[in-house]
């Protein structure tokens, strides 16, 4: 009897490691696709597109989401795997039923709860702001120059944005996107909305 209350305990946190896994997920995709979208329409425009700019492009995303937001797409994942795990020692097809659970908890929190680009812009604009100032009280003029520059690029594509209610392109997406194009997903999107008044 005792062995069965501590395997249904461990259901039971599993259960709340996905729930949690759930509600993190709109977050950490949405600051993970804004992220890269943001370090793409920053490169410039006129460069070719190899193995070198994709790792630049990489090092731009992770400048933007340096800090606690760079934490937040990882801890979905340990969340994630911590359920399944926890599941097995219930039972092997507890894991399994884990695995869907999650997934369409995750699917429905996304669609119900993901917020618009402007937000997550909103959020790693502010977190360069605190880091300029970091940057500012420790003198660092190198790192400071660059979180300013950051910082008027995030306020011209917030602005450009701002109320439109597009979410950040996916990562299939963002491969449509060109680099150094700031309005090509609102234009994008115009477009399509044009073209479905029309119909």
């Amino acid at each position: 009897m005792y062995v069965y209350e501590v395997l249904m305990t461990l259901l039971l946190i599993a259960l709340g490691l996905a729930l949690l896994y759930a509600i993190l997920k709109p977050l950490g995709d949405g600051l993970f696709n804004t992220s890269a979208w943001v370090a793409k329409i920053l490169a410039p425009a006129d460069i070719e597109q190899t193995e070198t700019t994709k790792l630049l492009s990489k090092f731009g995303q992770a400048a933007l989401k340096e800090g606690w937001l760079s934490n937040i797409p990882f801890i979905t994942g340990i969340l994630f795997w911590c359920s399944i795990i926890l599941s097995f020692f219930y039972h092997w097809w507890a894991a399994i039923a884990m695995y869907f659970v999650a997934i369409v908890l995750s699917l429905l929190t996304k669609l119900f709860w993901g917020r618009s680009a402007s937000f997550y812009l909103s959020l790693i604009e502010h977190k360069m702001l605190n880091r300029a100032a970091d940057n500012k009280r420790y003198n660092d003029t190198e790192r400071l120059e660059a979180a300013e520059s950051y910082c008027k690029d995030l306020q011209r594509i917030i602005l450009l944005y701002e109320g439109s209610g597009l979410r950040p392109p996916t990562p299939k997406q963002l491969k449509d996107i060109p680099s150094g194009d700031v309005s090509y997903w609102l234009d994008a999107h115009t477009r399509l909305s044009n073209l479905r008044d029309q119909a």
